[in-house]
């Protein structure tokens, strides 16, 4: 099965501008059966408007995208702002798969002091996983990966893949590539990161470098700031050799392992 990664900049404040982004990168790009795009792709980081985008243009948009997920026969995932369960606004993934069904969500568990996220977002409680055709994966949005925890919790229920849907900005490249590489390589996963090209509103640069890592940190990657995007074979031998080799979540010693 085959996952790719879109890279793309993000006009802030403007669905539609950014939908045709969307739509156009994944028309145009090497056959997959699943795209990930960015965190908060159809928004960005519009605060003030965020109430009126999870009320009136997300579900607009997640309707249009369900089409392009039935056009083209393909499952489709990202992060949007939306209504989470308490009625909060929350900044969700979402997984549709080729029927342009929505198969599930999460909610970004780690909110992010410095884009102010904290004041205007309710932060999940709980990890998601989902079946895609019989990978299991599991979602997590840009900060969350600082977080080992989620993904050891996700890694000891049988995850296969991550999907990290991000706004990282500079300069902080190096620790998102060294951060998506430990997550796969401590989990013995894929991980599959879409992060923001360009700079928004308030002139935050986002430094791109999209890429998937299989379970040993070899990385398939943007190495430019580039529009497009990447495409990897999900290797199930892989995944069962690399963990048969060395069988990391057997040798776990719960008396300072905890994953709390």
């Amino acid at each position: 099965m085959k996952f790719g990664v879109v890279q793309m900049s993000v006009a802030d404040g403007s669905a539609e501008t950014n939908l045709v982004v969307a739509r156009r990168l994944i028309c145009d790009a090497p056959a997959a059966d699943l795209y990930l795009l960015p965190e908060l792709w159809s928004s960005g980081y519009s605060r003030e408007r965020w109430a009126l985008i999870a009320d009136q243009e997300t579900p607009d948009v997640m309707g249009k995208l369900a089409g392009v997920a039935r056009e083209r026969k393909v499952w489709l995932c990202g992060s949007m702002i939306a209504r989470g369960k308490d009625g909060g606004l929350a900044n969700q993934f979402f997984l549709l798969e080729r029927t342009g069904k929505l198969v599930g969500t999460y909610d970004k568990t780690h909110l992010f002091r410095p884009m102010r996220e904290h004041e205007y977002l309710t932060a999940g409680v709980t990890m998601a996983i989902f079946d895609v055709e019989g990978y299991r994966v599991a979602p997590a949005i840009c900060y969350d990966l600082r977080f080992p925890a989620l993904f050891l919790k996700c890694a000891e229920k049988g995850v296969d893949v991550f999907l990290v849907p991000a706004q990282w900005p500079h300069p902080r490249c190096r620790p998102l590539r060294v951060l998506s590489q430990a997550r796969a390589i401590e989990c013995q996963c894929y991980l599959a990161l879409s992060n923001r090209l360009g700079s928004d509103s308030g002139g935050t640069k986002f430094c791109g470098g999209s890429r998937i890592i299989d379970p040993i940190g070899t990385e398939t990657a943007f190495e430019t700031e580039m529009e497009g995007t990447v495409v990897t074979e999900i290797d199930r031998q892989l995944l069962l050799e690399t963990r048969h080799a060395l069988p990391v979540m057997q040798d776990r010693n719960p008396a300072v392992d905890s994953f709390c």
